[in-house]
Formats: C-alpha cells, structure tokens, sequence
C-alpha cells in the first residue's frame, strides 16, 4: 500500500505540474519537485526490486512505468534551469513522465484488490479511483509547496499559485463526486453476484467517515479557504492551510486505499 502511494503521488505531482506555466515558476521550485519525485520512486523501485519480494518479473509492468517516471524526473531536474525558454518541452516531459507514474499506481493498486471477482464494475472504477486520488495528491503537495517557495521566490507573481489553487480544487470536487457515486453505485448493487460489499462497508464505517469526512468534506473547505487567501495575496495563511490539509488529503487516500484492500470497493 505504502509504495502504491507513493507512486501515485509522484505521478501525481508530475501532472499537475504539467499543468502550470514554467516560465512564471522558480526554476529551483520546478528542480524540487523533480527531485522529490525521483526520490519517491526511487524508494518504490528498490523496494520492489529486493530480492526479499522475489523475481524481478514480479513488478512488471509497473516496474518499467516507475523506471520510466524517474527517468522523467531526472530529465526535468536538468532542464529545470532552462524551463523558461523551453516550457513546452519541460511541460512535455513532466506530463509523459506524471502519466506513467499515475498508470503505475492504478496497477500496483489494482493487483491487490480484495473484491471476489474481477467484476467488469471494478475494473472500471478501481482504476479511476486511483488516477483521481493520485491527481488530488499531486494537486495538494504541489500547491503547498509553491507556498513555501513564496518566502525566497519574492519576485515570483501570484498566478502559478492561484492556478494551482484552482486546480486543487477541481480536484477535490471530482474526487468527492467519484466517492459518493461509488458508495451509491455500492448500494444500489449490494444484493447483486459479486458486488454485495454494502454489508462490508457498513462494518467498516469509521474508516468510510473518514475517508469521506476528511479526505473530502474537510479537504473541500480547506480548498475554499486557499481560494480565499489566494484573492487577497495572502501567502503565507494559504500555506499553513495548504500544509494541514495535505495532511488530510494524504489521510483519506490511504484510508481509500485500506477500504479497497478490506472490503474490496474504490471509494
């Protein structure tokens, strides 16, 4: 579980940064990123290649989308100083690269999956639970970390903050959208062959409240109030906002991803 997430959120923060506009963004915030991506990953890839878990064989095909994701970002941290007069190529990059991160995730995910049978249901929805979770992931982390890169970036403007503010909170409103329709689309099936997790969900409503509570509800607000902070160039209050609900975010999607494992549903 701990390796899919960080997959995710590597590939995540790849495709948001994709996303945004280099040449308004420090070139020294474009190689933080980078570097954390490839670190990230790197963990990801030595843990899965040690020779406690078996052949290498075993990680495959998410193996080569991880190696392909850190051989993005090791591009992206060498062309971090010259983002500005090559935008397109380093957006190019960084969304190739993001995008491999995210198939990875939805794979690795999707293998350890604790659903009965492989329901044409699951194999659509587990996938798109993991690219939405992983986009939120890198949505927040990225913002956050631009925040923080205001306080030594002072000649950088306000729009790659309020772009990927903006982002943040698409994302959490189509996240949000996913889970309700899954949690109804799981009670509207809970008598069918395959799909009756209803029963399991409700035994496990603490973690479903959280997940729906925090990882939504409260991320919701906490988006609202960075839209807010944005508006009246306040900095440093989106920052702090940024920084406790990234630990929410991070919260409600290992807990979508502990509810996929126990009870065999996306939410």
């Amino acid at each position: 579980m701990f390796n899919t997430f960080l997959l995710g959120l590597a590939g995540g923060m790849l495709v948001v940064l994709a996303t945004g506009r280099p040449d308004q963004i420090s070139w020294r915030f474009l190689r933080l990123v980078a570097m954390l991506t490839f670190a990230m990953v790197a963990v990801v890839i030595v843990q899965a290649w040690s020779p406690r878990r078996g052949p290498w064989v075993t990680f495959f095909p998410q193996g080569a989308l991880a190696s392909a994701n850190a051989l993005g970002a090791c591009l992206l941290i060498g062309l971090a100083p010259l983002a500005k007069r090559w935008s397109g190529w380093f957006r190019g990059v960084a969304g190739a690269a993001g995008a491999a991160g995210l198939v990875a995730a939805a794979l690795s995910g999707a293998s350890r999956t604790a659903a009965p049978e492989n329901t044409t249901m699951l194999i659509l929805l587990v996938p798109v639970s993991f690219v939405l979770g992983s986009f939120l992931l890198g949505s927040i982390t990225v913002a956050w970390l631009l925040g923080h890169a205001y306080l030594t970036a002072s000649r950088m403007t306000l729009a790659p903050l309020r772009h990927f503010s903006r982002v943040l909170s698409w994302a959490v409103l189509v996240r949000g959208t996913f889970l309700f329709a899954s949690l109804g689309v799981a009670y509207a099936f809970r008598n069918g062959s395959g799909l009756d997790v209803w029963t399991d969900l409700r035994s496990a409503w603490l973690i479903v409240l959280l997940r729906a509570g925090v990882g939504v509800v409260a991320l919701a607000v906490f988006a609202y109030l960075v839209r807010a902070c944005v508006r009246v160039r306040a900095t440093q209050s989106a920052t702090g906002i940024l920084y406790f609900g990234s630990v929410f975010a991070y919260i409600g999607e290992l807990a979508s991803q502990h509810l996929l494992l126990e009870c065999g549903w996306p939410l």
